[in-house]
């Protein structure tokens, strides 16, 4: 209404105006009336910002995502080698043009397709099936779809159950079952069972599990390899139709490192495939045997019943010093290298004869690796401030002379492994004779764990046992002597007598068990890669304060079993994450080592193994599972067809409304003032006007 009474309001303002003006013909008024009130009415249109809503409508096509199972158990289910060409053939391309579809094949991840040649995309090699992701991956690419194709054996054997993360989906999917639910004539290894760790001279049992199917009153040979050397073989005569066995081996490692043991058995005539008759693992055998440095202060009890203990155990190798005089020990001088050693125990070291050189050189020794510490009366507290910030604890104040402690275990303890012992030992623990310990005070570490305190007889509490574990380093501290006494009780504490040495023995197996707390890590994405399937490296790199490092160097160099190498760089992907997709390499056992450097500066190390070609898992299940893709269809509202009824697609899509375009209006506001011929318009005519009443003689 104000926009109507405005333009009233112009009009006979321009109309009037132009009536008051002497000399102007009437054709004259007119054409100049007309001028200037269309000038008004446009500027008044400009001012005010009207707004004029607009409707538009539009039409997209239905959109469908068609993903084809690219594993290398497509052919075995299928029966038919030439499937890729079945597929091309069989496929609705010309029902399905005027939708606008999304093409795929996945495996163990997923790619996109070219339909014009599928056939030659689809070379089933890939070792591994992961339908969930690629459901998950495909919804998150395209998340208006109408429909999903899904064109598979229903066979898969990583990632969850795809049917969980189905019906939490509003998206139906059509399942294309591709071979026969029909079980062949096979013989197969199933699985093996076996620990991955373990020791050198140490018997390993394995078992393997056998399944056959159609090979009744058949005797089969089974055979075990390690690293590819005969180890054992049994024979197995099947008894029914469809059966399950198990073979069990025992196999004694040799050597420490990485095994690879494979299980066999013979192919037979008639058998559907020989691919699935041998299943290989990775294990990891250690050495069990550790080498420990004793550095003891003085001879005395503490020390004598150490060496007793440790020398009594068949996988510690003890190398033994003891302080004879400022530069000398018995037993030898220090060893040349310390990085050889396991553990470094101090039994009362540094005394006051220890050498200052000595004690440096020690404590970048224990800055890398794992040590032990018992406090005794012949330490000197005043040369072990070298080491204070390596301690789990640091003494603040110290008296001369020694005070007497009883054993008392805190509750906390019981949940740590060192303390993984015979509950009647827990249970008379104040039992034990007391010991003696330094009149000092200890402040423990933040990072350090108190398993154990000492009560004084005046009932005051200290310290007694801590340890650490700080960036991939190990160390524990026992501040209590008289340990031999422990070692030596009467008979009515006989029980007791070997509290001392399990603890002793459980502390050097915690302290020298593996740490995994780098600042650089590097993994495969898996432990085995399929023949053919490119490895993929993942990585991390942190700083010392554990940030992220986003612009390191982190080189790789993989080699094998003949020691041939290949050096690789990571790509770094952002927030201190790196990743590496090599070529694909021979079949194998491949070791890597990765150094990440940032300004020639190295940051940190890691290495780890993976194996190229020694999973057969595709091979395992060569039939389709028609019921896991029938409920696939009807849960999410779609359906399943096969090979057969391929054709009839979209047909079924028409039907359930699938292929309609979908309408869409769009809601827009129409603004003048944002239109530029308008300002234009308003210039010329405002130009028109002045030239006129020039020409008229007007102005």
């Amino acid at each position: 209404m104000w926009l109507v009474l405005l333009g009233l309001a112009a009009l006979a303002w321009a109309i009037w105006s132009y009536r008051q003006t002497p000399g102007l013909t009437r054709n004259q008024q007119r054409l100049l009336t007309t001028l200037r009130a269309t000038t008004l009415l446009l500027l008044i249109a400009l001012l005010t910002d009207p707004v004029w809503p607009l409707q538009k409508r539009q039409q997209t096509p239905p959109a469908l995502a068609i993903l084809f199972d690219n594993s290398a158990s497509i052919p075995l289910a299928a029966r038919d080698s030439t499937i890729a060409q079945t597929l091309q053939r069989q496929f609705p391309w010309t029902a399905l043009k005027e939708a606008q579809t999304h093409l795929y094949y996945f495996g163990s991840t997923l790619k996109p397709a070219n339909p014009e040649h599928l056939a030659d995309s689809l070379d089933f090699q890939q070792p591994r099936t992961n339908i969930t992701q690629a459901l998950q991956e495909v919804f998150q690419r395209h998340p208006r779809l109408n429909a999903i194709i899904l064109l598979t054996d229903g066979q898969y054997n990583e990632g969850p159950s795809p049917l969980h993360w189905a019906t939490q989906q509003s998206i139906p999917i059509f399942t294309i079952a591709i071979g026969d639910t029909t079980r062949p004539r096979d013989v197969r290894i199933d699985r093996v069972e076996t620990n991955t760790l373990t020791y050198i001279h140490t018997p390993l049992p394995i078992t393997a599990y056998l399944q056959s199917n159609g090979f009744a009153g058949t005797t089969l040979t089974i055979t075990l390899q390690a690293n590819g050397r005969f180890v054992a073989q049994h024979q197995h005569t099947l008894t029914l139709p469809q059966e399950q066995a198990s073979v069990s081996f025992e196999y004694t490692p040799e050597t420490p490192g990485w095994h690879r043991i494979e299980v066999h058995v013979e192919a037979l005539e008639g058998e559907f495939t020989s691919r699935n008759n041998s299943y290989s693992m990775l294990i990891r055998v250690l050495d069990r045997k550790r080498q420990i440095l004793l550095l003891a202060a003085a001879p005395e009890p503490d020390l004598a019943n150490l060496q007793r203990i440790l020398g009594g155990n068949a996988d510690l190798n003890i190398t033994t010093r003891i302080q004879r005089d400022g530069q000398r020990f018995y037993g030898g001088p220090l060893p040349d290298t310390l990085e050889r050693f396991d553990l470094l125990l101090f039994a009362g070291y540094p005394g006051r004869n220890a050498d200052l050189r000595h004690i440096t050189r020690l404590r970048q020794a224990i800055e890398q690796r794992p040590f032990l510490l018992l406090l005794s009366p012949q330490t000197d507290l005043s040369r072990l401030e070298a080491w204070a910030d390596l301690l789990p604890a640091q003494p603040t104040q110290t008296v001369p002379g020694l005070t007497e402690i009883t054993f008392k275990l805190r509750g906390e303890a019981q949940n740590h492994p060192i303390f993984t012992l015979p509950d009647v030992l827990l249970a008379r623990q104040n039992q034990l004779p007391p010991l003696q310990t330094l009149r000092a005070t200890w402040q423990p570490k933040p990072d350090t764990r108190l398993l154990a305190i000492g009560q004084t007889p005046e009932g005051q509490e200290q310290p007694l046992f801590l340890v650490q574990e700080r960036s991939g380093r190990r160390a524990a501290l026992w501040l209590g002597s008289g340990t031999w006494r422990w070692s030596n009780l009467p008979e009515n504490l006989s029980p007791l007598h070997t509290l001392w040495e399990e603890l002793l023995l459980n502390t050097i197996e915690w302290l020298t068990a593996p740490v995994e707390d780098r600042l650089v890590r590097v993994w495969p994405e898996r432990e085995t890669f399929g023949a053919g399937e490119p490895v993929r490296l993942l990585g991390e790199v942190y700083d010392e304060r554990l940030l992220p490092v986003s612009d390191a160097e982190l080189h790789v160099t993989v080699w094998d079993a003949d020691s041939t190498r290949y050096p690789f760089r990571m790509e770094a992907v952002g927030n201190g994450r790196y990743r590496l997709e090599t070529l694909t390499l021979p079949e194998g056992l491949y070791f890597y080592q990765a150094i990440a450097t940032r300004t020639d500066r190295e940051l940190g190390r890691d290495q780890g193994h993976f194996s190229i070609g020694l999973s057969t898992v595709e091979f395992q299940t060569p039939w389709a599972d028609h019921n896991l893709l029938r409920q696939l269809a009807r849960r999410t509202g779609g359906q399943m067809l096969t090979l057969q009824t391929l054709p009839t697609l979209a047909e079924q899509l028409h039907a359930a409304g699938l292929l309609q375009p979908t309408e869409t209006i769009q809601l827009a506001d129409w603004r003048p003032r944002t239109q530029w011929p308008f300002l234009a318009v308003l210039i010329l005519l405002l130009t028109a006007e002045w030239v006129l009443r020039k020409r008229f003689g007007v102005v």
